[in-house]
């Protein structure tokens, strides 16, 4: 009987017989599902910034697929990581429901309820689920994850390139949105938007340069990663992008060392010499959207400044009134004379959640950014890696509504996960992600002769 101590044919403790012992069968399905979760995660991170790649017009892509399936996995293993922030778990939590909770409570007075189920299972799953499986993985496979984030993005930006040097807007929006590639041939890429394609970008870069710094890259693909990824970002055409691209590049080398600040600049120096030596022109996009404001420096010259400010100073004019209780979820476009919601997520939040969401939103950013610079104490490499992409994602909340997609929260906590990973691939979730101690090692004795 297979539920008896010990089986028919097995050895009683104490007995040597010679024969080597074999492995239990607990272990052989563990190494079965491990076969099946890596490649599953690995997929999840590579197409994590392939909006198009969606079931039908849901906000549910083939990454977000991979992922959940990936949190089922270490769920049924009773392995899921319940204190993915360690001791600061519970103020995480408590930041996002004061977010949720001025959200439902302003859309239940002034809104529908059920826009506002839509956005918490989003945010939820981004802010909550997407950390509790990332966090805390083996330290293997999250040095392999930037890898894959950065490859998926740059095949991303290979299709785009090559697409726009045969088609046009019209032969691809019946197939793949007006994104892709727009009217005056902005490059959107698998990301969906020019603006999401230079966000995705500048999470790439600190990864790319994480990624040959650790020697988990190849040199030569990482050559190829980088020119993709600048040409992606030229035909973008987008200021944001480029801006927050440029700071994470100028962060990431200024925290992992000089000596790697002194290569990148040769190497960018000599491209850049010969990228204007050989004549060719910038793309159209780029010089009309970020290039004159680059020359001058007259930010409101850089692509949708002007609207922009204009969706901002009506915010701020709302603001007055939703202090207590908010418009409730999507209800800012409608109540706009513009038709827009802002494109700041804090204005945002505030007009339609509330003070009580303004606050949870705040605690939710100041935690990345204690997460990020406290893992510059771990491992300098990931901690720069980890700084830049947070300050990228802190950048487009400041020009951009809502963030609850999976391609925005996705690259930050697999930056975060390459800090605080496991320690060896047998022991336990790291339980203190702020503190510099390693985790406790458990004590085993040793069997008596």
């Amino acid at each position: 009987m297979t539920n008896a101590p010990y089986a028919d044919n097995a050895e009683m403790p104490g007995l040597d017989t010679g024969a080597s012992p074999q492995p239990p069968r607990r272990a052989d399905s563990s190494k079965n599902r491990d076969r099946i979760f890596r490649p599953l995660l690995l997929i999840g991170v590579f197409w994590s910034s392939w909006s198009l790649f969606r079931l039908g017009s849901m906000n549910v892509t083939v990454s977000d697929i991979a992922l959940m399936l990936c949190l089922a996995m270490v769920a049924y293993r009773g392995r899921l990581n319940l204190m993915p922030f360690g001791p600061l778990t519970p103020f995480w939590v408590a930041a996002l429901t004061m977010m949720l909770g001025g959200l439902f409570v302003s859309s239940v007075i002034n809104g529908d309820p059920l826009r506002w189920a839509n956005v918490a299972i989003q945010y939820t799953m981004a802010y909550l689920l997407v950390p509790i499986l990332l966090m805390g993985q083996e330290r293997r496979l999250t040095q392999m994850l930037p890898v894959f984030f950065v490859l998926g993005t740059t095949l991303s930006e290979a299709i785009g390139i090559t697409s726009t040097f045969f088609f046009t807007m019209q032969d691809t929006v019946d197939y793949l949105g007006d994104g892709f590639i727009t009217g005056n041939q902005r490059l959107g890429s698998m990301a969906g938007q020019p603006n999401p394609n230079g966000a995705v970008i500048a999470f790439s870069l600190p990864m790319l340069i994480y990624s040959l710094v650790k020697g988990t890259m190849p040199k030569l693909v990482g050559l190829v990663c980088g020119v993709t990824l600048l040409w992606g970002l030229m035909l973008s055409a987008s200021f944001t992008g480029f801006f927050a691209s440029m700071t994470a590049i100028g962060v990431t080398l200024a925290l992992i060392g000089i000596r790697h600040l002194v290569r990148l600049g040769l190497v960018i120096a000599v491209a850049a010499g010969l990228f204007f030596a050989s004549g060719a022109p910038l793309p159209k996009a780029f010089q009309e959207r970020v290039g004159g404001a680059v020359e001058t420096g007259d930010i409101s010259q850089a692509g949708t400044f002007l609207n922009r400010s204009e969706l901002i100073a009506e915010a701020w004019g709302f603001a007055e009134g939703t202090a207590a209780i908010g418009m409730g979820v999507d209800r800012y476009r409608e109540l706009s004379h513009h038709d827009n919601p802002v494109h700041n997520l804090y204005l945002l939040i505030w007009n339609e959640g509330g003070a009580i969401a303004f606050l949870g939103l705040v605690g939710l950013l100041a935690m990345l950014c204690i997460f990020a610079v406290g893992g510059l104490r771990r491992s300098r490499e990931a901690g720069g890696m980890a700084c830049a992409v947070v300050i990228v994602f802190l950048i487009y909340t400041a020009s951009y509504p809502h963030m609850y997609s999976r391609m925005w929260m996705v690259p930050v906590f697999t930056a975060l996960g390459a800090i605080y990973a496991r320690r060896d691939e047998g022991g336990v979730s790291v339980r203190d992600p702020v503190a510099t101690r390693p985790p406790r090692a458990s004590i085993r004795r040793a069997p008596q002769a």
